[in-house]
């Protein structure tokens, strides 16, 4: 029958066309399934995306081991190289007293360990390569809303209403984004909290190393949230900054110069005389009159001469800021949930339907992308054998392996908020000892890489088995690494979390 599919995705975005990808890479899943992705808005900007202009405050990175995948089922061909940027290199540091800087500097192991790029660039490419393989199995319908959606006669397929017509599925997955109607058809429950934080994304504009290239990801952890310097070309990188509601808020309504000399205090000024500039900033915001550039600048300056800035001799920092472009400037609430199952009746959730994640930890497309990857493999093994691909116990293997990868990488990241976040005595020095042991022991820091999923493309692998591979797999990721920090320093119990609440 036309409307009648074996496969129904819903949601255009990077996890749900990852999966189309995925499957037309299955051969008995591309041989005997059509497969239809309902997108609710126009792909048409993405298919027109040229890759060059202003660059894009969408960011993400993407694993050694994703990269690997996407190259073996077809996608890498198509992304934007010029538009992508490897990270060789990443230091963490945080600075809760004067004179203490501990921090870790993870240098080359001799390939990237994570590419940058814009989101665009990915689902450009994730497009491509539906077009270019999936003519005759997958359709795409673009505009097209579900309005409602209804299981079948003996819970066999699902039909749902899109338009004025009816299309039926045998199996519909929700990569339909954290507020996910396939989730909520379900009657999956989803729990988890608001982190008390805002991440401000901007485009950092900066002269180019006459010493090294701009392969280097930098994170702080400050007291109100981590702020990031991902690199993107030798002149630019992208910003994500983790803060108080109100201090974004302020930050947003500063000028772009003004918030340009923020980020670099940001990056190279003591906590102390940070936060009474911040203080002096959340004042003026709060009297209607935002600071303006100058008056900003002659502040630094003044704590700049009384000593009042870290200095490339206690921690290596990333370049200085130049400027900020107006248009990239943006922020969004931050929020970690989980949904208690992944696999409803003849449902399948992926992606932002199925968890959400502080920024801090750089997880989001991983994890979702590690989602398809794996259930792809479940389904096409599940073809082989004859069973049923909408089947709870046909597909068990699908929430056996990312639930608890993706539950222990929640978990640690949400640990790591509350613990980098606290300025008591006991944890710092924990944390300060640790970081430093760390960094001085250079097979453990390999080690804490390669089981973060660093890995370089030959050894990437392609199949998970056993309990410590699938945490490996939960943990995957370059800035992944710090939940790998995080179990070093001995940080991961319940009373310390409690403590640095």
């Amino acid at each position: 029958m036309k409307d009648t599919y074996d496969i129904v995705i819903i949601g255009g975005g990077n996890a749900g066309l990852a999966l189309a990808c995925a499957l037309l890479d299955q051969p008995s899943i591309r041989g005997t399934s059509r497969i239809l992705l309902l997108e609710g808005g126009s792909l048409d900007r993405v298919r027109g995306w040229k890759g060059d202009g202003a660059w894009e405050n969408r960011v993400s990175s993407l694993t050694a081991e994703n990269v690997a995948w996407l190259d073996r089922i077809g996608v890498w061909q198509y992304i934007a190289k010029d538009r992508t940027c490897p990270v060789n290199e990443m230091v963490i540091w945080s600075n809760p007293t004067p004179g203490q800087t501990p921090s870790i500097h993870f240098p080359p192991l001799g390939y990237p360990m994570a590419h940058m790029t814009e989101n665009t660039n990915l689902q450009r490419a994730l497009l491509r390569r539906i077009d270019e393989a999936g003519k005759g199995i997958v359709d795409i319908r673009e505009g097209s809303r579900v309005g409602e959606m209804r299981l079948g006669e003996g819970e066999r397929w699902i039909g749902l209403q899109v338009g004025d017509s009816w299309v039926r599925g045998s199996v519909v997955v929700g990569a339909d984004g954290f507020n996910s109607p396939v989730r909520k058809f379900s009657a999956i429950e989803s729990y988890g909290h608001a982190y008390p934080t805002h991440a401000i994304v901007a485009t950092l504009e900066h002269p180019p190393s006459s010493v090294y290239p701009n392969n280097t990801a930098f994170q702080r952890f400050l007291p109100t949230g981590p702020i990031a310097f991902l690199p993107l070309s030798a002149t630019a990188s992208t910003l994500v900054w983790s803060t108080h509601p109100t201090h974004a808020a302020a930050y947003r309504r500063l000028s772009p110069e003004a918030l340009t000399h923020m980020v670099n205090a940001g990056y190279t000024m003591q906590e102390r005389p940070l936060s009474d500039l911040n203080e002096k900033i959340l004042s003026a915001d709060a009297s209607g009159s935002p600071l303006d550039c100058e008056t900003i600048k002659g502040l630094i300056s003044t704590i700049n001469i009384s000593g009042g800035s870290l200095t490339s001799e206690e921690v290596i920092l990333p370049p200085a800021v130049q400027a900020i472009p107006a248009k990239s400037i943006a922020s969004f609430p931050l929020r970690l949930s989980h949904a208690d199952e992944y696999i409803g009746n003849r449902t399948v959730l992926v992606g932002d339907a199925a968890h959400t994640t502080h920024p801090l930890a750089g997880q989001g497309l991983n994890m979702g992308l590690a989602d398809v990857r794996v259930l792809s493999e479940v389904w096409e093994q599940v073809k082989r054998k004859g069973g049923d691909i909408g089947s709870k116990i046909d597909c068990a293997e699908y929430p056996k392996q990312r639930y608890p990868a993706n539950q222990l990488l929640l978990t640690t990241t949400d640990t790591l908020h509350h613990v980098f976040a606290s300025r008591s005595g006991p944890i710092n020095w924990a944390r300060g000892v640790g970081l430093d042991v760390i960094n001085e022991i250079g097979p453990l820091k390999k080690a804490l890489m390669e089981n973060a999923g660093a890995l370089p493309p030959r050894a990437a692998p392609t199949q998970h088995n056993g309990w410590g591979a699938t945490a490996a797999t939960g943990l995957e990721g370059w800035i992944g690494l710090k939940g790998a920090v995080a179990a070093g320093l001995g940080l991961l119990g319940d009373t310390l979390r409690r403590t640095a609440k």
